[in-house]
């Protein structure tokens, strides 16, 4: 049975559409459909979507995976060939972006690199940018970029050795020989082949800016080899899919753009069928993809890619056509001109080139890093990056940034800072636009937004600019004859339409009468165009007028064009677009990007305000393989998708077939009538579309349609509930209410509000305890209704480790009457609670009994009494457990040394507890050697400012007088001076000086420096830095709830002078309490600022001590009593055991 169902299952994978079915098949259903109704389980490869494979390709990136796949595979969408020198060799090294050239070795400064166009353009967006945080009340620093321009102009790298860099870079390895070099690299491996590789390879971008990259080749069997060669290498690859033999088992869906090329989806056609050899293939438009992957039925959607940006509205399922915009810029341009403006601030890695591959990809992280859209974000703040080239040590560099990073992505909205010089470049060199097979005119999707765009773009063509260019590109052989007359508004759609006016019927035009008496047809004015001219001829003219407009657009202005152009003048269909703007991509991904967008979109039509919404596509997608995933959506569909195009389908039609597979025929009703035999003699050829159909059950009409009765009566309109509720929905919400907005708040009712005490109205810090009765009103609402049980032992969940361990211990194995006793049984003899347990006697000889254990020689074995208390008897086990212990957890370790735990009776400080300093920065210089200068550092306290100490005191009186609703003062937040050693060799002495053990501690030679006035010595401080605190917690009362512990061992002989360590310290792991724990930070100036007392500081700063002269000496009377007092709560006895107060 198992081998019959593969075989069956086999042979449905291999049959298709347009192939002889199987006896028992289907011919309309996928295989899965297929193997569902025969019975089978869909398992591993079985599964939905299994079978079909989904390519997304991009300008950068290529999205290739299984429709039963949750997300694609990305690969890089370029190649590295073979080639005599690499991209940033080429054209004489010259970098990108591109630099002003030096005359003579002329220095440049970095404001003139771009020239002065460039300069004028970012320096009046700065300008812009300012004046509008401004308006919107946000803190401007006046002297914020020339912060950021001298931090960056003198800081240098920092050079890290290869092998002390954890993030190295794994580059794709080359045989030394260089003939088993291989030809191509593709995807990633081609990113990471070393710029100076020995044979040296050159990248290759196929498809740049959604068109056929034209300029980097130089044929164009290459250029389509290349596109094969790394969508081939991904399905092996990423797909695991290694025999091509195998690939007609698979079907694919290709997403094409919304404004397509023919040629291209031609191409891509026959690529995927004759060369791949796939089973069915069909097309779907990137838009009508994405609408499927959120699962919109409408929507506006904008795709920010890489190098373009596609905009068109989705109604139905169905893509607008005349809505369709496609702006050549995206991500790409955001970083370039992220990166020229960095280098216009004084970037410090001025030599960085983005046809250098590791420099591309470090631009790239730096733009995803750290470029936002969200104005609270802009400030000067300091970043850090690597540089990691194949060959080299790692350098790093720290740099400070202000507007930059909100400036770079505004360029979405002011396009003019990109640079799209080289953009048309090579455009039509290799491959020429498509032309119709009847009348030889120009044949790729138009759009009347598109065409908007490129009428605010360029200027309108004269007249004698069209003369001079059909004369220049030889479509006209005969002489034309004009008039002059009043030059008309240039509308490049309509000419495009409205030439396309002879019938497909007839490709020859009528000539004109012989003899110079009669007028051609058309007047005067017309010119007589012969015949080798004629519309096709203007209208190849004004295709070839299009190729040389780049579109280029402001994006929020662009997207209100295609919404227009989408709804048709319909109010509802425009408020329903404008509400359901989806925005998609990887060049949309900055922060507060959306909002931005809305924003722009509101100011620019004020009168939709409250209907524009800027979305994300739902259920948390990634918005850069959303088309990816509604081209798996769409491939999976069963017995909905007529647009498949089978093998056999192709060998007889070719690439016809597009046409046939599409909603191609729509004809005006106006075009019929004008007919007299009823058959239209223009048809309209719409764009592409992949077309859905659903099935419907109902049996046909039992008549014609004229004996349909159907009302004429105008009030069923006004009756139905579509009208209501249409009524209601247009109709605006009027909520009238008080000034106080249906809340009324009476303060004088409140005690204590005008005198100062709010407790009144504020929550306690400590509520009072909620009454049982009550916690079942508390209860969430998750957990009202029904209970529900889980149990871990089902099968069908996917990711196993989610379910829960814990299984219901209460419950039967079985139903029979002998565990049912059992159970009960058990439950009967149920030992109760012993309540002894927690007498506070029982507890404090339990207590002892772990000293006796530990010390049987010091056992009390008398009776109890006021100062001694008897321990309660060890059992075996506990002695067994003391003399031989075992890990809890692990009990194959040996025990190899203990210690036990003890108090330091000598190492109390006058708090009785130690502060954990925690400093956010290394306090001293970057270096590769350790600084032993700070091991000796010190920490002096400043005083506290007036407002801060008036604060502490308002805190801590506020606690005191009630505990319950004011919480504890904590810790002062003191600003420090942090001291180091001048000299580092006085590390060690100082270190002598502090040790009690040291019998030549006192000696004065000690010293590195000496009074001369005084003869005294002493140490030599300097203030390194200030800080201030940035966390600190407090808590006196629970000193030892968190404790540091030393493990001292005399005979290592660490810390032992003459032996003398070792008679007053025992073996032991001495702890020490933790009263405070606080987090410094450097005092930066800008905080300073931020408060308000910039000039205050200043003063302050100028009044600290720059050097301190350090003398050590013995603690006086009071700090020895304050020392002895925290002592004595462990070692009452401490006088009897012979420790003095000098110890």
């Amino acid at each position: 049975m198992a081998t019959n169902a593969k075989d069956r299952d086999r042979a449905l994978a291999q049959a298709r559409p347009n192939e002889l079915p199987l006896p028992d098949g289907d011919m309309d259903m996928d295989d899965d459909v297929a193997v569902e109704d025969s019975g089978g389980a869909l398992t591993g490869q079985d599964a939905l979507g299994s079978k079909v494979i989904v390519i997304h390709p991009g300008s950068q990136n290529l999205r290739i995976g299984l429709a039963s796949d949750a997300l694609p595979k990305t690969v890089p969408m370029v190649i590295a060939r073979k080639w005599r020198e690499n991209e940033s060799e080429e054209a004489g090294g010259e970098p990108k972006p591109k630099r002003v050239k030096r005359e003579h070795d002329a220095v440049v400064e970095p404001e003139r690199l771009f020239g002065e166009e460039f300069a004028s353009q970012y320096s009046t967006m700065c300008s812009d940018l300012k004046v509008h945080m401004r308006n919107n009340k946000r803190r401007v620093l006046p002297n914020s970029k020339e912060l950021v321009v001298n931090y960056n102009r003198r800081t240098p790298p920092e050079t890290i050795s290869e092998h002390n860099d954890p993030l190295r870079i794994d580059w794709t390895e080359i045989p030394s020989n260089l003939e088993n070099a291989p030809q191509f690299f593709t995807g990633k491996e081609a990113l990471r082949v070393p710029d100076n590789s020995k044979p040296r390879y050159k990248l290759f971008w196929p498809i740049q800016r959604g068109w056929y990259n034209e300029r980097d080749y130089s044929s164009k069997t290459l250029l389509y080899e290349d596109i094969s060669i790394i969508i081939e290498e991904a399905i092996k690859k990423q797909l695991n899919l290694q025999r091509k033999n195998e690939w007609s088992q698979y079907d694919c869906v290709f997403v094409i753009p919304d404004l397509y090329e023919r040629l291209y989806v031609t191409q891509i056609l026959e690529m995927l069928l004759r060369e791949f050899g796939f089973g069915r293939v069909c097309f779907i438009q990137e838009s009508l993809a994405a609408t499927f992957g959120a699962g919109y039925t409408s929507a506006c959607v904008v795709d920010i890619g890489a190098q373009t940006t596609s905009i068109c509205c989705v109604d139905e399922g169905m893509c607008i056509d005349n809505s369709r915009i496609n702006l050549k810029y995206g991500g790409a341009d955001v970083t370039d001109t992220f990166v020229k403006m960095m280098l216009f601030d004084h970037f410090p890695y001025s030599d960085i080139n983005l046809k250098r591959r590791y420099d591309f990809l470090l631009a790239e992280e730096l733009k995803s890093k750290f470029c936002t859209m969200n104005e609270t974000d802009i400030s000067v703040q300091l970043f850090d990056f690597h540089v990691r080239a194949s060959g080299q040590d790692t350098r790093k560099y720290m740099f400070k940034t202000y507007d930059e990073v909100l400036l770079a992505p505004m360029g979405y909205f002011l396009p003019s800072i990109f640079d799209s010089t080289e953009k048309l470049v090579g455009r039509r060199k290799l491959i020429d636009r498509s032309f119709d097979l009847y009348d030889s005119s120009p044949n790729d999707p138009i759009s009347s937004a598109q065409d908007s765009i490129y009428q605010l773009i360029g200027p309108p063509p004269t007249l004698n600019d069209d003369v001079s260019s059909l004369t220049e590109t030889g479509l006209n052989d005969s002489h034309m004859a004009f008039t002059p007359s009043r030059q008309q508004p240039f509308n490049l759609l309509s000419r495009l339409n409205d030439l396309d006016t002879t019938p497909r019927s007839s490709m020859a035009g009528s000539p004109a009468p012989e003899g110079n008496g009669t007028p051609a047809p058309g007047g005067a004015a017309t010119p007589a165009i012969g015949a080798n001219g004629g519309p096709t001829e203007a209208k190849s003219l004004a295709v070839i007028q299009r190729d040389s407009i780049l579109p280029i657009f402001s994006l929020d202005t662009a997207i209100l064009t295609s919404i227009s152009h989408g709804a048709r003048d319909d109010d509802r269909k425009t408020r329903d677009f404008l509400g359901g703007i989806m925005v998609i991509g990887g060049g949309s991904q900055f922060p507060g990007f959306h909002t931005f967008l809305e924003e722009r979109m509101k100011e620019l039509r004020p009168g939709f305000a409250k209907d524009i919404m800027i979305g994300t596509p739902p259920r948390e997608l990634d918005p850069q393989v959303v088309v990816w995933k509604g081209g798996s959506v769409f491939g999976k569909l069963r017995g909905t998708n007529d647009s498949w195009i089978g093998r056999m389908e192709y060998d007889r039609l070719g690439s016809r077939l597009l046409a046939y597979k599409s909603d191609e025929y729509a004809v005006s009703e106006d075009d019929v009538m004008a007919n007299p035999t009823g058959r239209p003699e223009r048809v309209y050829h719409q764009d592409y579309i992949a077309r859905i159909r659903y099935s419907n059950a109902l049996p046909p009409p039992p008549g014609p349609p004229k004996l349909l009765d159907i009302p004429t009566d105008g009030l069923a309109r006004y009756t139905s509930a579509g009208f209501a509720s249409r009524m209601a929905r247009e109709q605006p919400l009027n909520i009238e209410v008080d000034a106080e907005l249906g809340m009324p708040i009476d303060l004088v009712g409140m005690p204590g509000i005008f005198d100062g005490d709010e407790s009144s109205i504020q929550a306690p810090l400590h509520p009072p305890p909620i009454h049982p009765r009550d916690k079942a009103l508390l209860r969430p609402l998750a957990t009202l209704g029904k209970p529900t049980s889980v149990t871990s032992g089902v099968s069908f969940l996917r990711r196993t480790e989610y379910i829960s361990s814990e299984q219901n211990r209460s419950r039967f194995e079985s139903n029979t009457s002998r565990n049912l006793i059992k159970a009960t049984g058990k439950a009967k003899r149920r030992k109760q609670p012993d309540g002894s347990r927690d007498d506070p006697v029982n507890i404090m000889r339990t207590v002892v009994k772990g000293f006796d254990i530990a010390y049987p020689e010091d056992a009390y074995k008398g009776t109890d009494s006021g100062s001694n208390i008897r321990g309660a008897a060890p059992t075996q086990a506990e002695l067994t457990a003391w003399t031989n212990p075992k890990h809890p957890t692990k009990p194959e370790l040996t025990v190899v040394d203990s210690y036990p735990v003890l108090p330091d009776l000598q190492a109390f400080s006058d708090a009785g507890g130690y502060i954990i300093m925690k400093f956010s920065t290394n306090p001293a210089q970057a270096s590769d050697t350790y600084d032993s200068r700070l091991e000796a550092g010190l920490l002096t306290p400043l005083p506290l400012r007036p407002e801060i100490q008036a604060d502490q005191e308002a805190k801590r009186l506020a606690y005191e007088a009630d505990p319950a609703h004011n919480p504890p003062p904590g810790a002062p937040p003191y600003d420090y001076a942090y001291f180091l050693p001048v000299e580092e060799k006085s590390v060690p002495n100082i270190k002598r000086k502090f040790d009690p053990n040291d019998p030549q501690k006192d000696d004065q030679d000690l010293y590195t420096s000496k009074n001369k006035e005084k003869q005294e010595g002493y140490f030599n401080y300097r203030r390194v830095r200030t800080y201030e605190t940035g966390t600190a917690s407090m808590n006196p009362d629970q000193r030892y709830g968190e404790v540091a512990i030393a493990m001292y061992d005399p005979d290592d002989g660490a810390g032992s002078h003459n032996g003398k360590d070792k008679e007053i310290r025992q073996k032991a792991a001495y702890y020490y309490p933790i009263i405070t724990k606080t987090q410094l930070k450097p005092r930066r100036a800008r905080n300073i600022a931020q408060l308000g007392m910039g000039r205050r500081e200043e003063d302050e700063e100028s009044d600290l001590v720059d050097y301190l002269n350090v003398i050590v000496r013995d603690a006086d009377e009071e700090e020895l009593s304050a020392r002895a007092g925290h002592r004595a709560e462990f070692d009452v006895k401490s006088e009897q055991l012979g420790l003095t107060e000098s110890q």
